[in-house]
């Protein structure tokens, strides 16, 4: 466990030196600053928006988070590609694993610490934006939020387990950066993505097992609109609790696996 830690040390503070995780902070900076401009401006207006005269307040609320969600469906992505693509195949593109592997560490140990590594700089990034997302809607609204903030709050963390995990697999099959970059993406917005899509189109079948479908779940706690879905049953109500349950277990599994 001490040369665990010792791994994990000296990876964490290897990414919060790099380049990488100063333009994520910035840009989730930049994010979270113009989503509580959104707030404070649209506070009162987001009903003529939706082409209503008003809402109740329970639904105003739940909708400001939605929005405030659809954001996250996006962060652990970028984040995870960012800290976990190049985690293993920077190691031999830069010929470093011939002098990191001969040392009296066990592998399993210098992968896992540099997973937890990768894993706890990508928790931070999108932390930022949930604190300032809770703030802000709590002093605008008076209220601290809901059950639901937090069944997404922990779906969000279930989203970039397997995001990490599946960022580090495609990172061991290949030797350059570049290559483990594009894969991952590649295989979220299009293999997912378009395979979503095609499989409602043509086979009218809920493709639920797809990690992108079941991220979705981190906006549909809220209201149940899937809006990378124009097939699925939308409503303004929270998506019901057996849906949160398997969409947890799905992503808990691409973990697991990958």
């Amino acid at each position: 466990m001490s040369k665990l830690l010792t791994v994990y040390l000296q990876y964490i503070k290897n990414y919060y030196r790099s380049k990488s995780f100063f333009l994520m902070l910035f840009l989730i900076i930049i994010i979270s600053a113009m989503m509580v401009y959104f707030s404070f401006k649209y506070v009162n207006d987001l009903p003529k928006i939706l082409g209503s005269n008003a809402l109740p307040l329970g639904l105003k609320i739940a909708l400001f988070y939605f929005l405030w969600s659809l954001i996250l469906l996006y962060i652990p992505v970028f984040a995870s590609v960012f800290f976990g693509s190049p985690a293993i195949s920077s190691e031999i593109e830069n010929k470093t694993a011939f002098y990191i592997f001969p040392l009296p560490i066990n592998r399993h140990k210098l992968f896992v610490g540099k997973f937890l590594a990768a894993l706890s700089v990508t928790l931070v990034i999108v932390l930022i934006y949930i604190i300032v997302e809770a703030a802000t809607l709590s002093f605008i609204f008076k209220k601290p939020p809901e059950i639901y903030f937090y069944y997404s709050l922990v779906l969000l963390i279930l989203f970039v387990l397997s995001m990490t995990s599946l960022t580090f697999m495609i990172s061991a099959i290949f030797n350059k950066n570049t290559y483990a970059y594009i894969s991952v993406l590649l295989i979220y917005y299009i293999v997912f993505y378009a395979g979503s899509f095609i499989i409602e189109l043509l086979y009218k079948i809920d493709p639920f097992y797809l990690l992108s479908d079941a991220a979705s779940i981190i906006q549909r706690v809220y209201v149940n609109i899937n809006t990378e879905d124009f097939f699925a049953r939308q409503s303004l109500a929270p998506a019901p609790f057996p849906d949160i349950m398997l969409a947890g277990l799905i992503m808990f599994v691409y973990f697991v696996a990958t």
